[in-house]
């Protein structure tokens, strides 16, 4: 039961890493729209500096994509996934949407239930979601004993 648990969580955080890298490197070659964040980052009522705020997101991301490779691992050791293939993991990036969407960003303020920063977000946010999701599947099929 350990090693299906613990190849879900290695290959949810190193799709987690993967999409950190992209998304550090994405606007470099976008359309130079970057997001300026307007708030005061704030943990724990202790004012952080845009640096600590940052290493915070980072570490909050990249430690959410491994709770999210462990959970479909978990689901999948448990049988309540039918089978290891992509259209479960496509369904479970969208479930990842709705939670990360409808519970996460609304904690800190953004989300679908607080300031967006444009009219994509939505989009961005499933694109990314199954962005992960494809990573995942990826890492999984390198890692999973045949």
């Amino acid at each position: 039961m350990i090693a299906p648990l613990l190849i879900g969580a290695s290959a949810g955080l190193a799709a987690g890493a993967v999409m950190t890298f992209l998304s550090h490197i994405a606007p470099q070659f976008g359309a130079g729209n970057f997001i300026r964040d307007m708030d005061r980052p704030v943990f724990f009522s202790r004012e952080l500096s845009r640096r600590e705020a940052h290493y915070i997101g980072i570490l909050m991301h990249l430690a959410f994509a491994l709770l999210a490779g462990l959970l479909f691992a978990f689901a999948l050791d448990r049988h309540w996934v039918p089978a290891f293939a992509f259209l479960p993991i496509v369904g479970w990036s969208f479930i990842l949407f709705l939670v990360i969407g409808l519970i996460l960003l609304p904690l800190e303020g953004h989300g679908f239930f607080g300031s967006k920063h444009d009219a994509w977000f939505p989009v961005d946010l499933l694109l990314t979601c199954l962005g992960w999701g494809g990573l995942f599947y990826l890492f999984m099929q390198l890692w999973i004993p045949r």
